[in-house]
């Protein structure tokens, strides 16, 4: 899933809002699944962006 366990959580979450999403837009559009998906994916961002890259971290 991920190289460690901050990019696997930010992975999880990324999958999650997709999925939330497609299930805001499956419900007639039920907008709180879609805000909820939508602030799921700014979250998994951050955490990819504060993530460092395993290769980095064995030298």
């Amino acid at each position: 899933m991920g190289a460690n366990p901050k990019q696997a959580s930010g992975l999880l979450f990324f999958l999650l809002a997709f999925v939330l999403i497609a299930a805001g837009l499956a419900m007639s559009g039920n907008l709180l699944l879609i805000l909820i998906g939508i602030v799921l994916l700014g979250v998994s961002a951050m955490i990819f962006l504060k993530a460092k890259p395993l290769e980095n971290e064995e030298n």
